[in-house]
């Protein structure tokens, strides 16, 4: 098992990987953009996608839907992580195959529970599981 995150800032990257790594030992790979990220979803298989909304080249909306064509994505869980409050942009993202939203600046209980529930106990530290 292995999870994307997708975020062009270093900072939030990090962040999101270290928050991640609390709560699964699966494999977590990041990329700095839509492009690279296609790419590596072409390449792999990944079992979570975490993506932010404002991406280089192409924004994570775009991204979602690109992925969500390739059949071996079609049931697995994309997160959009976003400051974002306007109801369009998440209709807009529902729409186009996200699952589930962070709201920025990632709140890290929120983060590790939205996390364990889309990866399933086999994928949660076992330390984790009952919590």
């Amino acid at each position: 098992m292995a999870v994307l995150i997708v975020e062009d800032n270093p900072t939030n990257a990090m962040i999101i990987r270290h928050l991640a790594k609390k709560v699964t030992s699966e494999e977590i790979k990041v990329a700095g953009d839509g492009n690279t990220a296609l790419m590596l979803c072409h390449a792999e298989t990944f079992d979570m996608l975490i993506v932010d909304n404002q991406l280089p080249g192409m924004s994570g909306v775009q991204f979602i839907k690109a992925v969500r064509l390739m059949d071996r994505y079609r049931d697995v869980p994309m997160v959009m992580v976003t400051a974002d409050d306007e109801p369009r942009l998440r209709e807009e993202a529902k729409v186009a195959g996200v699952t589930d939203f962070l709201h920025k600046p990632v709140e890290a209980v929120a983060f590790c529970k939205l996390l364990a529930d889309h990866l399933g106990a086999a994928a949660v530290h076992p330390e984790l599981r009952s919590a």
